[in-house]
């Protein structure tokens, strides 16, 4: 296992203030019944949290943990005993499960993500709405001490001590140059205050900010996969079976290799990577899926549960369940260019891939991610399926990725978690790798 530091934008517990929030969450999960009538799984997260905490990162080892926590001898064998491993994916789930109970919701998170050793934080909602009150609160404090406080006496229009004006019968002299020094060190120690107090808010308003993005992220990338969550049993990935178009190819010269290649199940690289990457989504969620070829799976058995098709031109539920849509895929016979046309404006092109083209030449792909109810049963099914296989892996990023579904959800209704939607996306190539995936059309119904 790959042990993983922090990420970019992961939130640093920079004060005691934090780190005593952080143990108190700690705390306050291991005394729920998820860890309290455990040993190990409390122990493992107690180290881990702990050693982050005071930034002993280089201890969150497999063999570390595995001595240190579980008390096996320095030389014991990770392959052979993978009790860090189990201990660890056991601790995930339990997280997961901690924070899906509607009470916890808003709490500071704790996280352990796959591949990792290294807990990550989030801050709680409470704690950033103090820092802000914190600031303003700081700000007030200031602005009386500079003009009620011991700082120096008050100024009249003049920058001249008000004392000052009454003794002189209200008919000041023009200031002298040793007054100028004592005005201009009074007027920087109000400016520095007024400029700290500036930052103080700027922080504040961008931790806010930065906090409600992240809520709208987590927010959106429920709504879009709730429904896939929380459909009972296993989920039925199905993924392009490339053997059923082989065998529809027709070349002579090929001879024996067809042959080999029609006896055997043929899948893309890539669309084994967008799928890898599903199975590790549901897996950190402990969703129960089940593995199908687009040539084997079955219309009663994509009836009986959550479905996600992975894979487009090859793959014909794919075609069959977005073949209605509004967004869908057509051919431009005779040549092998295929594309997404738009039903309500088929007058708009550009949404297409010419597959006969070498796979190093495209600079673009395009794809559709859907998320559609069955008609008859009412089971939701999950699209990811490019024109090309840059396309898949793109489409199955966006699924992926937070911030990008935070983006589909700014187009969509208030209340679109149980709503067909439909997307186009789109994705530049280079050296036949896919770049990150962009939104260029939606629709929810």
């Amino acid at each position: 296992m790959t042990e993983e530091g922090q990420h970019p934008g992961d939130w640093l517990p920079a004060t005691e203030a934090d780190r005593k929030a952080v143990l108190s969450q700690m705390e306050r999960m291991l005394a729920n019944p998820l860890f309290c009538n455990s040993k190990r799984y409390p122990a493992l997260l107690r180290f881990l949290v702990e050693q982050a905490l005071a930034g002993n990162d280089a201890l969150l080892k497999e063999r570390t943990l595995g001595v240190t926590v579980f008390h096996r001898s320095p030389d014991y064998d990770t392959n052979q005993d993978t009790v860090v491993r189990l201990a660890a994916g056991e601790v995930r789930k339990r997280i997961a499960q901690y924070y899906h109970q509607p009470e916890h919701a808003g709490q500071l998170q704790i996280d352990l993500r796959p591949g990792s050793y290294v807990p990550v934080f989030q801050p709680a909602e409470e704690l950033v709405h103090e820092h802000l009150s914190a600031s303003l609160e700081l700000t007030a404090d200031d602005g009386a001490t500079k003009h009620h406080g011991t700082a120096g006496p008050l100024l009249n229009s003049n920058g001249l001590p008000e004392a000052d004006e009454a003794q002189t019968g209200g008919a000041p002299e023009p200031p002298t140059r040793t007054g100028a020094p004592h005005k201009l060190a009074v007027f920087s120690g109000r400016g520095w205050a007024l400029a700290t107090a500036a930052t103080l808010l700027v922080l504040a308003a961008g931790s806010l900010f930065w906090w409600n993005a992240r809520q709208a992220a987590r927010t959106a990338d429920r709504q879009l996969w709730a429904p896939i969550l929380k459909e009972p049993g296993q989920v039925r990935l199905v993924i392009s079976d490339l053997s059923a178009t082989v065998s529809s190819a027709q070349d002579p010269q090929s001879g024996g290799q067809l042959s080999a290649l029609r006896m055997g199940e043929l899948v893309n690289y890539r669309d084994s990577l967008a799928l890898s990457g599903i199975v590790g989504f549901l897996a950190h969620r402990n969703k129960p899926y089940t593995l199908e070829l687009s040539t084997q799976a079955t219309y009663p058995e994509l009836q009986s549960g959550a479905s996600v098709l992975v894979g487009g031109m090859s793959n014909v539920w794919t075609l069959r369940v977005t073949g209605p849509l509004r967004y869908h895929f057509v051919p431009h016979p005779p040549s092998y260019v295929f594309g997404i046309e738009d039903r309500q404006h088929p007058e708009q092109g550009g949404w297409s891939l010419d597959l006969a083209q070498p796979a190093d030449r495209a600079s673009e792909d395009f794809a559709l991610v859907a998320r559609i109810f069955d008609q008859t049963t009412g089971r939701p099914v999950l699209v990811a399926a490019g024109l090309g296989a840059n396309g898949t892996a793109a489409a199955a990023r966006f699924l992926l990725d937070p911030a990008r579904t935070a983006e589909l959800a700014a187009h969509a209704p208030r209340d679109w978690q149980w709503m067909n939607m439909e997307a186009v996306i789109r994705t530049q190539i280079l050296d036949n790798h896919a770049g990150p995936p962009h939104l260029v059309a939606c629709t929810f119904w």
